[in-house]
């Protein structure tokens, strides 16, 4: 998988089968989980990064991005809090554009040769199926 540099923080978390809990907010989140189940730590920690690091017109969605890797990341070390909806991160007010650059992320992973270019377009996949209730045509 290929990100802007900024740094990595690898770690050495074990992987376990740890079953988290998801937020109770009102979309389904386990495709979300299912998605996030495919990177290995690095990757993880690098989206973590790429997120911290990119110039933000998209706040909510990128924080969320970084919650949602840091969720899994703990998971796997069997520390326990829910993962959160996207919708509970971005302020109705950012939701188009949430979209939009989601979908611009998806398409651009989606065309790259990226090693693990399938693994970010199914997370990015399932991110849009929540955000857009499922009605995400790309």
């Amino acid at each position: 998988m290929s990100y802007p540099r900024g740094g990595s923080r690898a770690s050495a978390l074990p992987m376990t089968a740890v079953r988290m809990q998801l937020s109770s907010d009102d979309r389904d989140l386990s495709a979300i989980e299912a998605a996030l189940i495919e990177f290995d730590n690095s990757e993880l920690c690098a989206l973590i990064d790429w997120t911290n690091n990119v110039t933000s017109l998209v706040p909510g969605l990128l924080t969320w991005i970084g919650h949602a890797c840091d969720w899994e990341l703990h998971r796997r070390a069997d520390a326990d809090f829910p993962l959160r909806s996207p919708l509970a991160t971005i302020p109705p007010d950012e939701d188009a554009v949430s979209i939009a650059a989601a979908l611009t992320l998806r398409k651009r992973f989606d065309q790259g040769g990226e090693r693990h270019a399938g693994t970010v377009v199914a997370l990015f996949d399932a991110i849009l199926r929540v955000l857009t209730g499922g009605d995400c045509r790309h």
